[in-house]
């Protein structure tokens, strides 16, 4: 009898012991986007997607080129994910982050995941309440550089597509020979009214390089040569250049060439160190209605099967597993929300209010 007993505590001590497991390990789901964002359990998978499910969609703001950059991920990415419908909203990084600072202030953030690049972030980031920190198995093969950490543990961001922008030209026009060797050479006389330059981010980040590279006093000299600038993205500044507009820019995206010579267009690019790089970032909204759908794009963006698709659009992976690195002396600028600022006062200053 003593024996039974002593059986059947242990039964019911093990059962309680195992029902009160099974309690605990359900009371530590993440029941927060801060919480969902940084869990690492076991069962982060199909937490993520029993939530998906439900949710059944997510909104995607992005800054990049809907036919090359973007609809190729998504459409890889539903496909996976069939019970996911994700909704699009693309505007250059000038149009994005003031309409996210405004529903900022409104109260209700529009986003689930957001892709931008350095200096919309920055600001994002000195606003605050913007960004939530998230974890992600695929982080441990991104480049470090291309992962702003968290303070408190994950990242706010992570990079998973990166694009050179330097010397492209119409090769009807100009032959290799005779392009220029350096920025320097940008100073010579014979390329006045034969250059533009994008108004967007694109062409601030190249002035701001040239402050940072050469100085005030060369940024200036260059302004004098009279570039057109255009109020458009620097892939409408390469059609220019197609069209024979332009013979050349020195602020063009590597993948805009090599998708545009896919297509038989007359054009080449040509990395002068150093190359600035714009670096496709991907992020979490701390107001996130649908974070489990979010966090399943996230892990899929910073995937290696995202990572082959960019590759064969012309860009570079920030994987470390994906081959076809260029080698080229970067620039991943602006570091600093200062530096941003000096960047544009500089591009106003020297090329707008001219």
């Amino acid at each position: 009898m003593k024996t039974n007993w002593y059986v059947s505590a242990v039964v019911i001590l093990a059962s309680g012991v195992m029902f009160t497991g099974i309690a605990s390990s359900a009371a530590k789901r993440p029941a927060t986007v801060a919480e969902l964002a940084l869990y690492k359990g076991a069962d982060r998978q199909q937490v993520l997607e029993d939530g998906a499910k439900k949710e059944g969609a997510l909104v995607f703001y992005t800054s990049g080129i809907l036919t090359q950059a973007v609809r190729p991920v998504v459409d890889a990415f539903m496909k996976k994910y069939p019970f996911i419908k994700v909704e699009i909203w693309r505007a250059g990084s000038e149009a994005l982050v003031p309409r996210v600072l405004e529903e900022l202030k409104a109260g209700k953030l529009g986003f689930d995941v957001i892709e931008n690049t350095q200096t919309g972030y920055l600001i994002m980031q000195e606003v605050g309440g913007i960004l939530q920190p998230f974890s992600s198995p695929n982080l441990a093969f991104i480049e470090d550089d291309a992962i702003t950490k968290a303070p408190g543990g994950g990242a706010f961001r992570a990079g998973f597509r990166e694009s050179g922008h330097s010397m492209g030209y119409n090769t009807k026009l100009v032959s290799k020979e005779n392009l220029p060797k350096s920025y320097r050479d940008l100073l010579d006389p014979k390329w006045k009214g034969k250059v533009a330059i994008a108004g967007s981010d694109n062409g601030l980040s190249f002035v701001g390089m040239m402050l940072d590279t050469y100085g005030e006093d060369f940024v200036k000299r260059l302004a004098a040569q009279n570039f057109d600038i255009h109020m458009v993205s620097v892939r409408a500044i390469l059609d220019l250049i197609i069209n024979g507009e332009y013979w050349l820019s020195p602020a063009i995206a590597d993948a805009h060439v090599t998708e545009s010579k896919q297509k038989g267009a007359p054009v080449e690019w040509v990395p002068l160190d150093p190359v600035h790089v714009n670096v496709g970032q991907i992020a979490l909204s701390t107001q996130s209605h649908n974070p489990h759908a979010a966090l399943l794009f996230i892990d899929f963006e910073l995937s290696k099967e995202s990572g082959d698709i960019h590759k064969a659009k012309g860009y570079v992976s920030s994987r470390k597993d994906v081959e076809g690195e260029k080698t080229y002396k970067k620039n991943y600028g602006p570091y600093t929300l200062d530096s941003s600022r000096k960047w544009i006062a500089a591009f106003n200053k020297y090329f707008l209010k001219k």
